[in-house]
């Protein structure tokens, strides 16, 4: 069990919004003018500074390549504007993955879960800070999608991916199949959570680098909605 406190700062400045002509007929507006101007926040840069209250339980075996155990974390983040925000807000993040075998004298073929739910609880979150798939801690979630490719002041990500071996008595070499489903809502358009869910689906391979440590050096290949796809070179696996 681990707790503790934490501080974090982000700064976007020089914002160019190369899709924005409010010259044209009709205009052309983006999701980011929109919601800025709606909240009555800044277009061209800002800031959020603010501290974390954390506290996380990790039973896992093996943080690299867990083949037993399970998270459970909560974050919940502070960013005043006596600290430098450009507004004072706050947000809450939940996750939880966990493990499950599918053959007990086989520990590498199991099915792994990964959940986190993260929310605007209060005040005005500029727009390129609001919760968003990709930008979890390692940036590992959205498979195939690019990274905040979906975001809104609530969000839902939810992963499912089988792992096993592709040797009878051997765990050098391995395989997963994975899909995802990702649901963010849009307050300032009353949009709610689990409205609409985009998912996201694919296969990769895992050649263990070092068995001892379970260090899995890996490649997937995803695909999604609207054409969306992409190759994926990872170093362990993804949760």
């Amino acid at each position: 069990l681990f707790y503790g406190l934490g501080y974090h700062f982000d700064n976007i400045s020089k914002i160019d919004d190369n899709q924005l002509d409010l010259t044209a007929t009709p205009q052309l507006l983006t999701h980011h003018y929109r919601y800025q101007t709606t909240k009555g926040l800044p277009l061209d840069k800002y800031t959020q500074s603010g501290v974390s209250f954390n506290i996380s339980y990790d039973s896992r075996d093996n943080i690299a390549n867990p083949y037993d155990g399970r998270l459970a974390s909560a974050s919940f983040r502070v960013n005043p504007s006596f600290l430098g925000s450009t507004a004072s807000s706050s947000q809450l993040w939940l996750e939880y993955r966990d493990y499950i075998h599918l053959d007990k004298s086989r520990p590498r073929n199991l099915i792994a879960v990964w959940s986190y739910a993260w929310f605007v609880t209060g005040g005005k979150v500029p727009y390129m800070f609001l919760p968003a798939v990709g930008w979890d801690m390692f940036s590992r979630s959205g498979r195939p999608y690019t990274q905040g490719r979906f975001r809104g002041e609530d969000l839902s990500y939810t992963e499912a991916e089988w792992r096993f071996p592709l040797q009878k008595t051997k765990n050098k070499m391995g395989g997963v199949l994975f899909i995802n489903m990702t649901s963010a809502s849009s307050r300032t358009e009353d949009i709610g959570l689990f409205s609409s869910a985009q998912f996201g689906y694919g296969a990769g391979f895992r050649y263990m680098l070092s068995e001892k440590n379970r260090v899995n050096l890996g490649i997937d290949y995803g695909r999604g909605r609207n054409g969306a796809s992409g190759i994926f070179l990872n170093l362990n696996e993804y949760f």
